[in-house]
């Protein structure tokens, strides 16, 4: 598959080190390298929650705060940190295989972390250690959409056409990179292209520079409150991957199951918040966080627009429909992302699904009443 960079965007990785699949697993493993001080990678900001509480600190992968991350600014306004006893620190970083370094070398206590860098990270001579112990994104994030108006009907119309991603090291490039292989699709049909974020991939896409993007979901809603209506391309087996979730070492988890229990906890009760009522969720966001909120429009507009936005991720990070708990972990389906690796070939070795994820502690994190959050919700200001 070529690789080609859009003339306006600024890609966070060189294109010749998507073209080859080895390098991918070797910029992986490059990035783990990242400073052993948190201040050499994000500074995080003061604590939040109960002053005197544990203190944990938690890596977000963002560059900044954004409707996406909305239900942890819930937790901090709404008191949910300190009723856990938490003092809370969030860092943002630029990429999940920092994040995991960070965690790994416990810079970090939690880190919100797609499972990439988790399974890499369990690889011989890696050895990372990480184990999810809650569920965060509860599914994949990442897919490939077109304009709405767009002949383009499956993968197989992609023959010849071009991809825009935000970064050609993305994990949106290898996840459709996989499905066009898995569907026997040829390398040399399709073109990726770098359009950076925001405006940029707008632009590429009306000025048809790009015939469909590979992005994540808050991505695509973005895209949506900038005039482009966009329809959703299947991709088979990945659609289905797991998303992520919150992440501490094992060892860590083994000797404080009680201290991560709480973190989840906490974690839940703003979502829980958040999935009755986003507005609400955004308004904590912008008292807690103002420069997550775009200035350069009226209040109401932005509100409206990352309202939409934390809707989307709220289909992702929320209780899901059929469950009753939130957080939940199956190894059936991080084992889809283990066997996607292997296709994808980021992973030479065999992964066991229990080194890196476990499930004890999610009776444990679900004992809270979720009725008086929704309650709270409803009632509050929007």
């Amino acid at each position: 598959m070529q690789l080609k960079l859009h003339p306006k965007a600024r890609p966070a990785v060189r294109p010749r080190a998507a073209v080859r699949r080895p390098s991918r697993a070797a910029a992986v493993l490059a990035t783990l390298v990242c400073a052993s001080a948190l201040t050499a990678c994000g500074q995080p900001v003061a604590g939040v929650g109960a002053p005197d509480g544990d203190k944990v600190v938690i890596t977000l992968s963002a560059k900044t705060w954004n409707a996406g991350l909305a239900s942890l600014a819930v937790s901090e306004k709404r008191g949910y940190f300190a009723d856990e006893n938490l003092n809370v620190s969030f860092v943002l970083l630029d990429g999940a295989t920092i994040q995991a370094q960070q965690v790994a070398t416990n810079n970090a206590t939690v880190g919100a972390i797609t499972p990439e860098p988790v399974i890499f990270g369990d690889q011989p001579g890696k050895r990372l250690n990480l184990r999810y112990f809650s569920s965060f994104y509860r599914k994949n994030i990442y897919g490939l959409r077109v304009p709405a108006g767009s002949p383009i009907k499956s993968l197989a119309d992609l023959r010849g056409k071009k991809i825009g991603a935000a970064s050609l090291g993305s994990a949106s490039v290898t996840n459709v990179q996989v499905a066009l292989q898995d569907a026997g699709i040829p390398k040399s049909a399709v073109t990726f292209v770098a359009i950076g974020t925001g405006a940029q991939q707008a632009t590429a896409l009306k000025n048809r520079d790009v015939d469909a993007v590979a992005l994540f979901d808050t991505q695509f809603q973005i895209l949506e409150n900038n005039g482009v209506p966009l329809r959703r391309i299947p991709l088979p087996k990945i659609d289905e991957l797991a998303g992520g979730g919150l992440v501490a070492t094992s060892a860590n988890l083994r000797r404080k199951p009680e201290l991560y229990a709480r973190i989840g906890r906490a974690v839940a009760k703003g979502v829980v918040f958040a999935q009755e009522n986003p507005t609400a969720a955004i308004n904590d966001l912008y008292a807690a966080h103002p420069q997550a909120r775009n200035a350069a429009i009226p209040l109401s507009k932005a509100r409206a627009n990352d309202t939409k936005v934390l809707t989307v991720r709220m289909q992702t990070l929320g209780v899901q429909p059929g469950e009753q708990q939130w957080g939940i972990l199956k190894a059936s389906e991080l084992q889809r992302n283990i066997d996607y690796m292997k296709r994808a070939g980021l992973i030479t070795q065999n992964v066991d699904v229990n080194d890196i994820f476990t499930s004890d502690l999610t009776a444990e994190i679900n004992k809270f009443d979720p009725a008086p959050i929704r309650a709270a919700a409803r009632a509050a200001r929007t």
